[in-house]
């Protein structure tokens, strides 16, 4: 057994996110030899308190991992884990990567080792004649030079550069704040069966995941880690810490 099934499982454990896992996975050098560890041992791991080590382990005991990975993958196949070759390589380097990253649409190995290089689009809900051109316009040329145009399929700046992009002929990835197999905003439904024949969907959550304010924030991070630079077109301040559902 793997560490992929180590990924898949500590991602399980309630009070275990994305950033107590990456220093799970540094301080012991593998997911299988930290759930193995003691909560003596996990104690050593800076986040883990004596409560949370010990209730941590306890919760622990009740998940195996094997079983995890075989009813899983039968359930949600197309996933990557830090333990995959496949998994982007540049969310590696942000601090708080997906331990599970799901995936719908043509995957070009390159792209995720970093080779083909990414930039994200990003911007207003309800951008201006003025954006919406300006946008149109940035993302078609970053496909013309072939970049990969990154974004996060909401309404507005988002849905501009998708769909720009593609027109170009381009490859474009959204990051989603619900299952790949969920489409939010509805009105983006055929945007959506568009990006997996000459892109990707891509999310933390599982098929089935449904629309939660909390999610869209928190992908964003995940637009930028996909990225080498990140384009915001006309946002308001608070844009980044808002979700298309306020």
């Amino acid at each position: 057994m793997g560490e992929r099934a180590f990924w898949l499982a500590w991602s399980r454990i309630e009070g275990v996110g994305p950033t107590l896992l990456m220093r799970l996975h540094h301080h012991f050098n593998s997911l299988a030899e930290a759930w193995e560890a003691s909560p003596t041992d996990l104690e050593q791991v800076e986040g883990f308190g004596s409560y949370t080590a010990t209730t941590v382990a306890g919760r622990r005991s009740r998940f195996h991992p094997e079983e995890i990975l075989q009813q899983h993958e039968k359930e949600n196949p197309y996933f990557w884990t830090p333990a995959d070759a496949d998994y982007p390589r540049l969310l590696l380097e942000i601090s708080d990567p997906p331990p599970v990253l799901y995936y719908r649409g043509t995957v070009v190995p390159e792209e995720n080792q970093g080779k083909i290089p990414a930039i994200a689009i990003v911007g207003t809900r309800d951008p201006s004649d003025y954006g919406r051109r300006w946008t149109r316009k940035l993302s078609a040329s970053l496909a013309q030079a072939g970049f990969t145009v990154v974004s996060g399929l909401a309404d507005g700046v988002d849905t501009e550069a998708h769909q720009s992009c593609l027109n170009a002929g381009g490859r474009t990835i959204a990051a989603l704040g619900t299952g790949v197999d969920v489409v939010y905003p509805w009105s983006n439904r055929n945007l959506a069966k568009q990006i997996p024949e000459q892109g990707l969907l891509v999310s933390e959550y599982p098929a089935g995941t449904q629309p939660d304010r909390v999610n869209f924030p928190r992908r964003n991070r995940i637009i930028a880690g996909l990225s080498r630079a990140i384009l915001v077109l006309e946002a308001p301040i608070a844009q980044g810490r808002s979700s298309p559902l306020d």
